[in-house]
């Protein structure tokens, strides 16, 4: 059996263009982001941030796909993908990470073999107990 594409998750939860938020966000899902959030932000699934989306602070999820402004640390259990035009500035632990042209790309990136889960604490992910067995 073929594995799903990273990009392929439902979108869960959607953040539109004019909304500011500032706080704390946990996901069982996906997430998508095309407005501004500030805070800690953690996402079960594959977090998106859209190209008019702007991210400051600290994200935990499994996959990231960045095609906006995000600003602050990030740890990704699998992979993280910057888009055309996305701006990064800050640190990254992830186990994959793919960088397009016109990227602009001012931090660090740790790289491993299990990603951040490997790293001892995990990314603390919510576990879902309404799931079949």
């Amino acid at each position: 059996m073929a594995q799903k594409d990273y990009r392929e998750d439902r979108m869960d939860t959607i953040i539109g263009p004019g909304a500011e938020i500032e706080g704390n966000l946990t996901v069982r899902g996906s997430m998508r982001l095309d407005g501004r959030l500030k805070g800690k932000v953690i996402v079960n699934g594959t977090f998106v941030l859209g190209k008019s989306g702007n991210f400051d602070g600290e994200l935990r999820t499994k996959n990231a796909v960045i095609g906006g402004n995000l600003k602050g640390t990030i740890k990704v259990d699998e992979k993280i993908e910057f888009e055309t035009g996305a701006r990064f500035q800050g640190d990254i632990t992830c186990k994959g990470l793919i960088v397009n042209d016109g990227v602009i790309f001012d931090g660090t990136c740790n790289m491993t073999k299990s990603g951040f889960s490997g790293q001892g604490e995990g990314p603390k992910l919510i576990k879902d107990d309404n799931k079949k067995k």
